[in-house]
């Protein structure tokens, strides 16, 4: 069974989802589509600002459907096609709900239509039909990109983020993630501050436009 709710401004943002797309989510590479699940260090994705980049590091999480009962912010945001803009997703697709998606400002109420913003998945539910929450899984895997930098890439065609280490991200993230990425950029290490920002601003609780061509 799909449920569909939305989480309200009453939900505190440390316990507001889980970052990661879901299996399934195809990413641009030079061979072609390939699915997150078997992306791995050292392959190649396209990116919107900086063409090909070479994938560093990929973790994921796993939360049953226990964890997901205790704290619902856990469960999975599907995106029907279409449900931001046109092409946008161009077919289904799953991802967290604290995973930020790059959304154009035309569907933005208080932003120039040219300002492109990254927006929580969460802001994105009950804005129509083509966005809800999804408990029905049993488990769900989140798979988390990690670059040289912040990156935006396309994810079943849906313009999401790349995995970005920051002591609020480091706060969430299992041990053994933040060890290994530590290991992957010593430079960085150990708050990261360091780490490149993100190119496009970010959002909370924006209002949206609800009518698209």
């Amino acid at each position: 069974m799909t449920v569909v709710a939305k989480i309200t401004d009453a939900t505190p943002l440390d316990k507001a989802g889980a970052t990661g797309l879901c299996a399934g989510a195809n990413l641009r590479t030079p061979c072609g589509a390939r699915r997150v699940e078997f992306i791995r260090a050292g392959d190649l994705v396209v990116t919107r600002d900086n063409g090909l980049q070479p994938v560093r590091m990929i973790w994921t999480k796993t939360i049953t459907a226990a964890e997901i009962a205790a704290d619902p912010s856990l469960a999975p945001i599907v995106l029907r096609s279409r449900a931001i803009g046109p092409m946008m997703p161009q077919r289904d697709v799953s991802v967290g709900a604290a995973h930020r998606l790059l959304i154009p400002g035309w569907r933005l109420l208080d932003e120039e239509d040219g300002e492109n913003c990254l927006v929580p998945a969460r802001d994105i539910v009950g804005l129509n039909d083509s966005s809800f929450i999804d408990r029905a899984p049993e488990e769900v895997t989140y798979y988390n990109v990690v670059f040289d930098e912040h990156q935006v890439f396309c994810a079943n065609g849906l313009p999401v983020e790349s995995f970005l280490p920051n002591k609020d991200t480091l706060k969430v993230a299992p041990q053994t993630v933040r060890e290994d990425l530590r290991k992957t950029f010593p430079d960085f290490a150990p708050k990261f501050a360091d780490y490149p920002a993100p190119r496009y601003k970010m959002r909370e609780r924006v209002s949206y436009n609800p009518d698209f061509a």
